[in-house]
């Protein structure tokens, strides 16, 4: 080998045996570090190769150096060692026919793809588990931002593909959130607590716009739009629960609560009985007279509830007629708790100065008899005749 070409190769060589890391690639204009006593050999070698016979003995040198670096190198290190957290379904699995339904960009000349289809290939992918594909997430986004009513693919992608994602998506969605947006939909369908908790907090964002803060009106917003799209065709479920509680308590109006009390019924004791207290604080807390609607969900969630009985029992002195109707009616339709109205109806079936509620009283009251001893149980002609006399 040509004597011009020796530096070099000694500065190689001291960098290979350094390591770039330490010795850096300015070691190759300067030689800052012999080489070691174990890479002499090799060294040698590759000095004393023709430029032709190099390429073996210069593989040797670096095999050499790599297996001193690795037995210089620490074994372990001291403390515990921790398991890595699950990452984001941050991949890219679709497959390019799919990706090309829903990805403008991929179309040549801008070949349009009818709603109808893009929907069905992105419900196809969440049954798939392909639609949570990076390459996808801003196109998604985008469509959560359609101001549009009547936007099927929007729609899509928030009932769908978005809560694919999981919970590593939401930091996506806080940005556009809104009380009754897409984002909204989406992100309640992931994680309803952390969507309720974002949408009512004051952020330094909506401080300085000067928005946020007013519990009441998001939560209002919030309910309106799971009840809009359940009134199209979705589904409330469980974990819509602790925004419809919330809704219970910040009812702007009694039509709203209804409404809401209407849907707690609709998902049946199984999955909204833990909604019951509150369904009951709104009976009992609604201004100078209960509110007669509220009672038939109420027994439909609760039907064997002592708290949904003793509220019945109370609203038997309330103000207003219908009310206690309603009420005299619905205890008849309750479990074994209904037992303890007895005394109650009673004095109703005598003293009540409404007919209606006088005749249901005493109605109901032979229906709760008819339950313990049939033989007790009067004629109501025969006990109406008894009280005109």
């Amino acid at each position: 080998m040509s004597k011009d070409k020796e530096p070099l190769i000694d500065n190689l060589v001291a960098t290979v045996a350094a390591g770039v890391d330490t010795g850096g690639t300015t070691e190759l204009k300067g030689r800052l570090t012999d080489a070691p006593p174990e890479l002499a050999g090799p060294a040698g070698r590759l000095r004393a190769a023709e430029d032709d016979e190099a390429p073996a003995p210069l593989l040797e040198l670096l095999e050499s150096a790599f297996h001193a670096r690795l037995q210089r190198a620490e074994a372990g290190a001291k403390g515990t060692i921790e398991d890595i957290p699950e990452g984001g379904h941050w991949s890219s699995p679709m497959p390019a026919e799919n990706l090309y339904l829903l990805v403008p960009e991929t179309r040549p000349f801008a070949k349009k793809v009818k709603p109808e289809v893009q929907v069905e290939a992105i419900e196809t992918a969440v049954r798939r588990g392909t639609a949570t594909d990076l390459r996808l997430l801003q196109i998604y986004l985008k469509h959560l931002e359609e101001k549009k009513e009547e936007a099927p693919v929007a729609d899509a992608v928030a009932q769908n593909a978005i809560p694919a994602f999981g919970p590593n998506i939401l930091p996506e969605l806080w940005p556009t959130l809104g009380p009754d947006n897409r984002t909204f939909s989406a992100a309640s369908k992931i994680d309803i607590q952390a969507t309720l908790k974002r949408l009512t907090e004051k952020t330094p964002e909506k401080k300085a716009k000067g928005q946020g803060g007013d519990k009441q009106s998001q939560v209002t917003k919030a309910v309106d739009k799971i009840l809009q799209d359940a009134a199209e065709g979705g589904r409330v479920g469980p974990e819509s629960l602790p925004i419809l509680k919330l809704a219970l308590k910040y009812a702007p109006e009694p039509s709203f609560r209804r409404k809401v009390a209407e849907t707690l019924a609709g998902m049946g004791p199984a999955a909204a009985g833990e909604a019951l207290p509150d369904l009951v604080d709104a009976f009992e807390r609604t201004g100078f007279t209960r509110d007669y609607n509220l009672i038939r969900p109420m027994v439909v969630l609760g039907k064997e509830s002592p708290d949904v009985a003793d509220a019945l029992i109370r609203a038997l002195e309330d103000r207003d007629s219908t009310v206690r109707l309603m009420a005299t009616f619905n205890i008849g339709q309750m479990g074994e708790v209904a037992m303890r109205a007895l005394d109650v109806l009673e004095e109703k079936a005598e003293h009540e100065p409404e007919p209606k509620v006088r005749d249901q009283a005493l109605k109901t009251l032979n229906k709760l008899r008819a339950r313990l001893e049939p033989v007790g149980v009067l004629p109501e002609d025969a006990q109406t005749g008894e009280q005109e006399e």
